[in-house]
């Protein structure tokens, strides 16, 4: 519903505000250096919620965010994310929605409907969503619950307004595992947040990255003696899709800020402690380079740590900005992108400095290499960019149906994840033209390519093998719980499964 006047337009919105609870406590504790990385923390993980349910950023004035969606629905799971990946952070937030009729202007929204949801939000407790009787009514075929709050009047807004709290499962903190010392290797990698991992017996090129578990329930599929703890990797035989043992994971843990190499067969893990929480991490057989996208070091708000072979050496830091988020590495350099900037940046590796920066579209979200070129995928333009690795000049853009989340390349082609529309999309790397869309139930997440297929980490706890011949998917292979990262390391396939 759209209506024009003289400069100004009335759109049918539905709007989401959020606040931190208790902020001004929180910094005083904290410190300026300390809040200000938890608010930049609290900011990336809001803002990859907003892309993962269509949200559009309108304004982050004091500690919270204001946006708008399409549908009630769409705001009330941006929410319910929210709130349940700041929980690893013991941050909490309230939030406040309202569907009606905004006044736009000039890139800004405003009218009764915004002043509507901003005071809904201020009758929400810590950690609650408050919603008026109109996203109520509009949500009710939706399997969203809710909670009677009475009815209320609004500061500033005239009428009265009956409002209700949203109900939802709330996700369960993974427990440190039983009868394991909480500083240990593998009690680390069980905790909170987010957590990536390179493997091999020494770092090499196959990278696995995990993301904050979904809270979905195991799948069936694999006997009781082979099914390991979730929060862990597993591998996976390419040839028999049995889960069997062997290698050494090398675990990134963002809440310990610690790089793990953990033999699989058992042995003593090797540690190294990071400067900061990390935000991505690729290698190859010399290095394994680690982005951190908020202030790792007192220097530096955004740095590549790289990390030599055997953690052998002194890790070295190079400085690449505010808001890094993606990293992948070829012979022609180490490419990291910023979603905050906007950017693109390459290392060159031998100098191991930066070489160049390049302007990107809004929120790149993942980055590969591979045929001659860098692959950038943005969320909100929907598009990859190609681009040349030693001009740094996009030759190629592509347009994308659907959001992507991750990006592969291999036989020939780029494979991209969309887990909105449960596709991989597959494009031909000479000719930059669309090949097929494969259909992957389940929430796709993670993408690799390996010697004979490409593997898909879905977040309803499965795997997926596409033959990369006949371009079809096999049987989801089903995993103990929610799968978000995938990496091929020879003849094993390694899958990150989260509770």
């Amino acid at each position: 519903m759209l209506r024009r006047g003289a400069g100004s337009q009335r759109l049918l919105t539905t709007v989401l505000f959020t606040d931190i609870v208790g902020s001004t406590e929180r910094a005083a504790a904290l410190g300026d250096r300390g809040w200000k990385d938890l608010v930049a923390r609290h900011h990336a993980i809001v803002r990859k919620a907003l892309r993962r349910f269509h949200g559009r950023e309108l304004d982050t004035a004091g500690d919270g965010f204001f946006a708008t969606f399409e549908r009630p629905v769409q705001a009330i799971e941006c929410a319910t994310a929210i709130i349940d990946d700041l929980r690893p952070l013991d941050l909490q937030i309230r939030a406040g929605i309202h569907m009606g009729e905004a006044e736009v202007m000039g890139g800004k929204v405003g009218g009764i409907t915004v002043h509507v949801a901003s005071r809904a939000m201020a009758e929400a407790a810590p950690g609650e969503i408050i919603v008026t009787n109109t996203v109520r009514e509009v949500s009710s075929g939706a399997d969203v619950a809710f909670t009677d709050r009475g009815v209320h009047e609004f500061k500033g807004v005239p009428g009265e307004w009956h409002v209700y709290a949203v109900q939802w499962q709330r996700r369960e903190l993974p427990p440190a595992a039983a009868g394991r010392a909480e500083t240990g290797p593998e009690a680390a990698a069980r905790r909170r947040g987010r957590w990536w991992a390179a493997i091999g017996g020494g770092l090499v090129g196959a990278v696995l990255i995990g993301v904050a578990a979904y809270g979905l329930l195991p799948r069936g599929g694999i006997g009781p003696s082979a099914i390991p703890q979730p929060d862990s990797a597993l591998r996976i035989d390419a040839g028999t899709m049995g889960i069997v043992g062997g290698d050494t994971v090398w675990v990134l843990s963002r809440g310990d800020k610690i790089l793990y190499g953990i033999p699989t067969g058992g042995g003593s893990a090797r540690t190294i402690g990071l400067p900061g929480s990390p935000t991505a991490i690729a290698a190859d057989a010399a290095a394994a380079w680690i982005a951190f996208g908020f202030g790792a070091t007192g220097e530096h708000e955004g740095i590549v740590l790289r990390v030599g072979a055997g953690m052998q050496g002194q890790p070295q830091t190079i400085s690449v900005g505010y808001g890094a988020n993606g990293i992948a590495v070829s012979e022609n350099g180490v490419f990291v992108i910023n979603e905050l900037k906007d950017s693109l940046t390459k290392i060159d590796p031998q100098t191991r400095s930066s070489a160049a920066t390049v302007g990107l579209a809004k929120q790149p979200v993942a980055v590969a290499t591979g045929e001659g070129s860098v692959w950038v995928v943005h969320a909100l333009g929907k598009a990859i960019w190609r681009i040349d690795p030693a001009t740094m000049t996009r030759t190629k853009e592509v347009t994308l149906r659907d959001p992507p989340v991750a990006v592969a390349v291999g036989f020939g082609r780029v494979w991209i994840t969309s887990s909105t529309a449960n596709s991989v999309v597959v494009i031909d790397a000479k000719t930059n033209a669309s090949v097929t869309t494969i259909s992957v139930a389940g929430s796709p997440r993670g993408i690799a390519t390996g010697t004979d297929a490409v593997w898909v980490a879905c977040a309803d706890g499965t795997l997926v093998r596409i033959d990369p011949g006949s371009l079809t998917a096999g049987s989801p292979i089903s995993l103990p719980g929610p799968a978000f990262g995938v990496a091929v390391a020879g003849e094993g396939v390694w899958v990150t499964v989260q509770k």
